[in-house]
């Protein structure tokens, strides 16, 4: 068995992504990554008793879109798979690749069972030095993990690009490209093609070691969520509150304030106010209200008002 295949399977059960008897379905965009997957996923499908479907998610932005979603449609043929393709409209707030994931998160949370997606550890580095660049804290460095939001599960991520790529080429399987990949005036492209190689040149298991590095992060960010088990309710003793390490300190009001997305600095900067004897109102990032009452810290929705 081929060090690929080995990997897959390594992180299939090490992860338990895909229990013996799962219902699978295959996000297949065409590309390499995810052709690779799926026939990876239709190989050991016996073996493991899995049932696997693919779907093709066609966005219509590119004018070879619909021929990446004939070749799909072929793939899965050769297989004997039922293959399901979807033509949503872009969701109408963010940036083009949060509003595409956003539809894509809504396509996949209405699948039957697991969805396989199959982002790499390539993938995986660049998503965090991008968050890196942003400013991003705890929860953005955490990066995609083996188990994203409802079903999804990403069994590649301890894969990388090129020894994927290889391996198509080995054992004569084709894929599509995207042109779009080239275009370095989107910000992962530009890393992608302009820096990684650089990087990888000078620090050779850079890919790998970033990549271990998220998992670690994802881990600190699941205990993160886990703070609501220390709070549990809408107000903590202000002596309590200031006692605790800043970070954590930080992190309960965060999730007191009903963990929003950003502003985490905001956090850590009423923590210092509290801690100089402040009282009153602050609003709060997701736009909650904190009340400092002496003894009592409280947070509370944003009523009417000059708030």
């Amino acid at each position: 068995m081929r060090t690929l295949e080995k990997a897959f399977l390594h992180t299939v059960s090490r992860e338990s992504l895909f229990p013996a008897g799962s219902h699978i379905t295959a996000a297949v965009s065409g590309g390499a990554d995810s052709v690779a997957m799926l026939h990876l996923l239709h190989r050991f499908a016996g073996a493991k008793r899995w049932t696997v479907h693919v779907l093709h998610i066609n966005h219509s932005i590119r004018e070879d879109a619909d021929n990446d979603e004939s070749f799909v449609k072929k793939l899965s043929q050769s297989f004997g798979l039922p293959c399901r393709c979807e033509h949503p409209e872009q969701a109408e707030s963010g940036s083009m690749e949060s509003r595409w994931s956003t539809v894509r998160q809504g396509i996949y949370q209405k699948q039957q069972g697991l969805v396989a997606v199959a982002h790499t550890a390539s993938d995986r580095a660049e998503t965090i030095l991008l968050r890196l660049f942003e400013g991003a804290g705890l929860r953005g460095l955490g990066g995609m993990d083996y188990r994203g939001v409802g079903p999804v599960r990403r069994p590649m991520l301890d894969m990388q690009s090129v020894e994927i790529r290889d391996w198509l080429t080995e054992n004569k399987h084709s894929w599509v490209e995207d042109i779009s990949n080239t275009d370095t005036g989107i910000n992962r492209n530009r890393l992608r093609i302009e820096v990684m190689p650089a990087v990888e040149k000078n620090f050779p298991e850079a890919v790998s070691g970033i990549s271990r590095s998220g998992a670690i992060l994802s881990g600190w960010r699941d205990l993160q969520d886990q703070i609501e088990v220390f709070v549990g309710t809408d107000s903590i003793a202000t002596g309590e509150l200031l006692e605790m390490p800043g970070v954590l300190g930080a992190l309960v009001l965060w999730q007191m304030a009903g963990k929003p997305r950003s502003g985490f600095q905001e956090f850590q900067k009423t923590l210092s106010w509290l801690s100089r004897g402040g009282k009153g109102e602050h609003i709060l990032p997701g736009g909650k209200r904190l009340v400092a009452e002496g003894e009592l810290v409280r947070v509370e929705i944003r009523g009417p008002g000059r708030f």
